[in-house]
C-alpha cells in the first residue's frame, strides 16, 4: 500500500511538471513578436528650403516615395517652437548633409548650425554664434568634421557642434562646397579649389581655375568645373577636362554646387535653365543635347538638382517664378538612366496671392 501510494504520488508530480512545462511553452509561443519600427522619415528623402528673408525660416520637408505631395515643414512639426534661422528670420538655410544618423543643417548670415535625427527629425544639438556665415559641413572621421564659412574652414566636433580652430593651411577666404575622398579633403574657395590632407590638413594641391564642385563617380574620380568645362580629378590628383555646350551655373559659394553624379554609372549631371545635361565619362557625344528637358512652363529650377542613389533618380526642385509666383512649387523626379519623368508634383499657393506660408525656396534634396 505504501509502495503503491509512492508510485501514485510520483506519477502525479510528473504529470503536473509536464503540464506546467506545456503551459510555459504555449505561453512563450503566444507572446506577440515585436517588430522593429521603421523611422517615420525613413522611406523617402528630404527637401531643404531656404525660407523667405525676414518672413519665414528655412524648412525641412519630406517626400515619401510614391506619394503625390510633400510633408511640408516636417522639422517644425517635430520641434514645436524651434526655427531654422535666427530670431529675426534674416538668415537662410542653405545646406544640409546626413552623417552618422543625423542631418546637419547650415544657415548663413548669423544663423545656427542645427543637428537633427535622420529618422525622427527631432533636434539633437544647436550651435549659435553671434556673427557667423556658414556654408557646408563634412565628416572627416569619427566625430571630427569640417565646416566652411565666408572666412575659411573650421574644425568642428560633430557630436557637440562645438566649432574649433580655423585651418591655417588654406586662406581665410569665402569657402563653399567640400568633399572627402580617401585621405583627402577637397575645398572650394573664392580663389580656386584646394586639396588638403585629411589627417593633418596640410595643403596638397591647388587649382586656381576651378570654381564649382564637387561630385564623385564610381570610378573614383572627383568632378568639379571651371564653368565652361567639367574637370575630373583622378586618384593621382591629375586632371582632365571636357568642354561643355552650355556653362554650369552658380549662385556663388554660399549655395550648393550644381554638379551631381550617379553612383550607378560614371555619369555627371548639371542643369542650365530647364535643360539637364548628362556627361558619361569618356563620351563627349553624350553632351550633344540635353538629357532631360523640363516641360513645365513657366518654370525655373531653384537651387541644385541632385542624384538619388536609392532609386537612381534625378530630383529637381523648382518654382514658377519670383514674387507671388514663388508660392507655386514643383518637385520633379526623373529616371537617371533613361531620362523619363517618374513623378511631377505641384504644391503651395496659387501664384497670384503673396502667401509667405507657401514660399519655401526649396533648393536641395538630401538622401538617406
Amino acid at each position: 500500500m505504501k509502495q503503491f501510494n509512492s508510485k501514485k504520488i510520483l506519477f502525479a508530480v510528473l504529470l503536473l511538471a509536464t503540464g506546467l512545462y506545456s503551459c510555459k511553452k504555449d505561453n512563450v509561443a503566444e507572446e506577440p513578436q515585436v517588430e522593429p519600427v521603421a523611422g517615420k522619415y525613413a522611406n523617402g528623402f528630404f527637401v531643404i528650403g531656404e525660407g523667405s528673408y525676414a518672413q519665414n525660416s528655412g524648412a525641412v520637408s519630406f517626400y515619401h516615395y510614391g506619394a503625390d505631395t510633400l510633408s511640408v515643414r516636417a522639422y517644425e512639426k517635430e520641434n514645436p517652437g524651434k526655427i531654422l534661422s535666427n530670431a529675426a528670420k534674416t538668415s537662410t538655410l542653405q545646406f544640409a548633409s546626413i552623417i552618422n544618423g543625423s542631418i546637419y543643417l547650415m544657415c548663413k548670415v548669423n544663423g545656427p548650425i542645427v543637428k537633427i535625427n535622420e529618422y525622427t527629425l527631432k533636434e539633437e544639438a544647436r550651435y549659435v554664434q553671434e556673427a557667423s556665415n556658414w556654408r557646408s559641413i563634412i565628416q572627416v572621421d569619427g566625430s571630427r568634421g569640417l565646416v566652411s564659412a565666408n572666412d575659411g574652414v573650421y574644425q568642428i566636433d560633430l557630436n557637440t557642434l562645438a566649432v574649433q580652430n580655423k585651418l591655417t593651411s588654406v586662406g581665410a577666404l569665402n569657402t563653399g562646397d567640400m568633399w572627402k575622398k580617401d585621405g583627402y579633403v577637397y575645398l572650394l574657395q573664392s580663389n580656386g579649389a584646394k586639396i588638403v590632407s585629411s589627417s593633418n590638413y596640410s595643403l596638397v594641391k591647388s587649382f586656381s581655375n576651378i570654381n564649382r564642385g564637387f561630385a564623385q563617380t564610381p570610378n573614383g574620380k572627383v568632378w568639379a568645373s571651371t564653368g565652361s568645362r567639367l574637370i575630373a580629378i583622378d586618384n593621382n590628383l591629375d586632371t582632365a577636362g571636357v568642354a561643355l555646350p552650355v556653362a554650369v551655373g552658380s549662385f556663388g559659394l554660399d549655395a550648393p554646387t550644381r554638379i551631381t553624379a550617379s553612383t550607378k554609372e560614371n555619369a555627371v549631371f548639371y542643369h542650365s535653365g530647364t535643360a539637364i545635361y548628362k556627361y558619361i565619362d569618356g563620351n563627349a557625344a553624350s553632351l550633344s543635347q540635353p538629357f532631360i528637358t523640363i516641360t513645365e512652363s513657366p518654370f525655373m529650377v531653384y537651387g541644385s538638382i541632385r542624384y538619388d542613389k536609392n532609386k537612381d533618380y534625378i530630383v529637381v526642385n523648382g518654382i514658377r517664378g519670383y514674387g507671388a509666383a514663388s508660392t507655386v512649387n514643383y518637385l520633379l523626379i526623373y529616371n537617371a538612366s533613361t531620362g523619363a519623368l517618374v513623378k511631377s508634383i505641384k504644391y503651395g499657393g496659387d501664384g497670384i496671392t503673396t502667401d509667405f506660408t507657401k514660399i519655401f525656396f526649396n533648393d536641395l534634396a538630401v538622401f538617406h
